[in-house]
Order: structure tokens, then C-alpha cells, then sequence
């Protein structure tokens, strides 16, 4: 009964490192996506901008014209801002999933200590019978 056991509660922790490392992919995947998107909505949106302050240099409006360069620098501080958000994100997702790796795989080790312990015993209990 107890070496069944020990088999089933390695697998479980087997199972848990193998879910971990999936769902640290995965959040990785998502926050890169999240940095390539931000990165595309504020290209084009500075695009846009820069079409419009050209359009009213050419109609020598220079008042609106720095009011669109202001909107421009607003944007690239907006998108360094996010953008130093999502490093910090990765940072503490990083540390966490490292932590939780570390955890199963010390309760694995535990499990298989147990397990080769429970193996001594009954080889000593099988040689005493």
C-alpha cells in the first residue's frame, strides 16, 4: 500500500512541475504580447500624429503644430511607462514561478526519500519474516 501511494503522490508532483512550467510559458507569452501590442498602438498613433502636425506646418499653424509634438512626447512617455510596468511584472513573475519550482521540487526529493525508506523497510521486514 505504501510504495502504490508513494507512486501516486510522485506523479502528482511530477504533474504539478510540469503544470508550473506551463503556466510560466504561458504568462510569459501574454506579457510579450502585451509589450509587442503596446508598441504597435503607439507607432501608429504617432504616425498619425506626426501626419497631422505636417499637415498644419504646412498650413503654418504652429500652435497646433506643438500642440501634436506634445501629444507625440506623451504617448512615448505613456509607452516607456507601461513598458517599465511590464518588466517589473515579468521580474515578480519570474521570482514567484522560480519559488513555487524550487517548493515541488523539493517535496519530489521528500517523496523519494520516502519512497526508497519505504522500499528499506519492507526488504528488512521481508528478510526478519
Amino acid at each position: 500500500y505504501g510504495g502504490s501511494f508513494c507512486h501516486f503522490s510522485l506523479a502528482m508532483a511530477e504533474q504539478c512541475l510540469r503544470g508550473e512550467e506551463l503556466r510560466a510559458r504561458h504568462q510569459a507569452a501574454l506579457l510579450k504580447l502585451r509589450k509587442k501590442a503596446l508598441r504597435e498602438k503607439a507607432r501608429a498613433e504617432l504616425a498619425w500624429l506626426g501626419h497631422q502636425k505636417r499637415c498644419l506646418e504646412n498650413l503654418q499653424d504652429s500652435k497646433g503644430a506643438s500642440a501634436m509634438a506634445a501629444k507625440q512626447h506623451k504617448i512615448l512617455t505613456e509607452l516607456k511607462e507601461e513598458q517599465a510596468e511590464i518588466q517589473h511584472l515579468q521580474n515578480i513573475y519570474r521570482a514567484a514561478h522560480q519559488e513555487r519550482k524550487l517548493l515541488l521540487k523539493q517535496q519530489r526529493e521528500i517523496l523519494m526519500m520516502q519512497h526508497s525508506t519505504a522500499q528499506l523497510q519492507e526488504k528488512l521486514y521481508n528478510l526478519a519474516g
